[in-house]
């Protein structure tokens, strides 16, 4: 089994069984928007930041940010980045990735679509920058050549060490007694970079800070109750359930950095 094979493979053991699908009253794969906002809470010293701003031009860059949320990867690189394009399928995100790009004072363009099929609608940029996206992405061999090719000088990836969704198991084996995977790891994707032929650095970094809505404990619940397909009246439980078993994150993030090949 080749690498990309197997991390496609992992990625299918984490479909919902479909009789819960079918039972939730709101769609597990949804976010709120403030989740990812630009706020106070965003680190530019973080080591991601520092990986990617190492090799933008003192003056004048653009960043292509693919999945961008409201901006926390592309903003995080103003300056020197001047121009910031954010890519994502959701229109709320979007525009608060302009709103975002506003305040710090940088030309900004939005794409709304799913990577890689809006990859001709992207222009090339110094630096594309993609976070917390790959643990979505079955398909990944296109999905990087579609990053690599909008580059000019890198791409920049990130993602947990181990598959966010990991943080739950214990909590989808307490209210439906079922079994969730743990795999892939960004070892695997390492995996995969090797088998494309990617000669990619990689780095390990501390978990970034959180969004203030991320991180505000009246989130907590509501947020548990979408991951886990459950009705609002399950919230006395869940917050119950919480109070013993902190969900278990992955407290290390990995960096990637690979040349682009735009030219």
């Amino acid at each position: 089994m080749t690498a990309r094979e197997r991390w496609a493979e992992q990625l299918a053991d984490w479909a919902i069984p479909q009789h819960i699908l079918e039972q939730a009253p709101r769609s597990p794969y949804s976010h709120d928007t403030a989740t990812f906002a630009v706020d106070d809470t965003l680190d530019r010293t973080v080591l991601a930041a520092e990986v990617a701003r190492s090799v933008l031009p003192a003056a004048g860059g653009s960043v292509l940010d693919i999945g961008c949320g409201g901006g926390r990867a592309a903003m995080s690189l103003v300056p020197p980045a001047e121009r910031v394009i954010g890519v994502d399928q959701d229109a709320a995100m979007l525009a608060a990735f302009t709103a975002a790009a506003a305040d710090v004072g940088v030309r900004s363009m939005t794409i709304q679509g799913q990577w890689p099929d809006v990859v001709l609608d992207a222009p090339v940029a110094d630096v594309v920058v993609c976070h917390h996206v790959a643990y979505n992405v079955a398909e990944i061999e296109p999905f990087i050549g579609a990053l690599t090719g909008r580059a000019r000088l890198a791409v920049v990836m990130v993602l947990p060490t181990r598959h966010p969704q990991s943080a739950w198991n214990n909590a989808w084996r307490r209210f439906w007694d079922v079994e969730r995977p743990d795999g892939p790891t960004s070892d695997d994707f390492a995996a995969v970079l090797s088998e494309m032929g990617l000669d990619a650095e990689r780095w390990e970094m501390p978990r970034p800070p959180l969004a203030r809505s991320a991180a505000d404990p009246a989130s907590r619940v509501p947020s548990t109750l979408r991951r886990l397909c459950l009705p609002d009246d399950r919230a006395d439980d869940v917050a119950g359930f919480l109070e013993l078993h902190e969900p278990d994150w992955a407290t290390v993030h990995s960096v990637f950095r690979w040349p682009g090949d735009a030219g």
